[in-house]
């Protein structure tokens, strides 16, 4: 029980969903005791038991249908009919935990820094990527990777609910880290940059020469239209526009005045 919990706890921390399956009533024989528990991930690995056997591999399979539903579920099972011979029958609980809204902070300069200390405020997962081993003090272990941000990780980037803040100190890697968002083959749901309406249009115009298409979900100039001067300020312009996306409402955004 402590190791299954001890992996939700993991699970949550790096952003991403699962099903906590739990045996919750049990009639005549059955291999699982009530609050038995299995975590399952959406790999496929597991965590704990419900019991094992058959009911342990439906219980798997049925897994997989939650992580398509997105939605909690009870079940109960014959198990005779799963070819078990202790007969009876078990009631598991399917809890989903959808994966945590994630920020990438590309660039963890001054505004990257005020971007990471508000963001979990509103229910991010925060991860900062520059390749300045000096900011280390600025972040904390687990979220701070440091790499070349022209060949990014993007391979453990996260699957789904994924935002991205691209902010670093020069316009090259600004453009190198656009460009490897938008061709790695993962869903964003905001992609944000950081610059003038002139920068903004002559990254658009590289990423035509390319042929690489830019998404509905690319937003800059980055933020509303607030008046930010500060790298705070900017922060708060920046989240309050990734608010308007998370909760699909219209905003002012600067981009409107490219």
């Amino acid at each position: 029980m402590n190791e299954v919990l001890s992996r939700i706890e993991q699970l949550t921390a790096s952003g991403q969903a699962g099903v906590v399956v739990t045996v919750v009533e049990n009639l005549g024989a059955a291999p699982g005791k009530v609050s038995f528990k299995m975590l399952v991930r959406p790999d496929g690995k597991t965590f704990g038991t419900v019991g094992g056997g058959s009911l342990e591999a439906a219980a798997i399979r049925d897994s997989v249908k939650i992580f398509q539903s997105q939605k909690s579920e009870l079940k109960r099972y014959d198990l005779e009919s799963l070819g078990m011979s202790c007969g009876g029958s078990s009631t598991l609980f399917f809890d989903y935990f959808p994966a945590a809204r994630t920020l990438l902070i590309f660039g963890g300069g001054h505004c990257g820094q005020a971007l990471y200390k508000m963001a979990p405020q509103i229910g991010f997962h925060v991860r900062v990527f520059d390749n300045r081993p000096e900011l280390r003090p600025q972040f904390t272990e687990a979220d701070l990777t440091l790499c070349d941000l022209a060949k990014l990780p993007t391979e453990a980037l996260p699957d789904s609910n994924c935002y991205a803040a691209i902010m670093t100190y020069n316009h090259q890697f600004d453009y190198t880290v656009l460009r490897q968002l938008l061709t790695c083959g993962k869903s964003f749901e905001y992609i944000g940059l950081i610059g003038s309406a002139h920068k903004v249009g002559e990254i658009r115009a590289s990423l035509a020469k390319e042929n690489i298409a830019v998404p509905d979900c690319f937003y800059s100039p980055i933020g509303l239209n607030i008046g930010a001067q500060t790298p705070a300020e900017i922060a708060v312009a920046i989240l309050g526009e990734i608010v308007g996306v998370v909760n699909k409402t219209e905003t002012d955004s600067l981009r409107k005045k490219a």
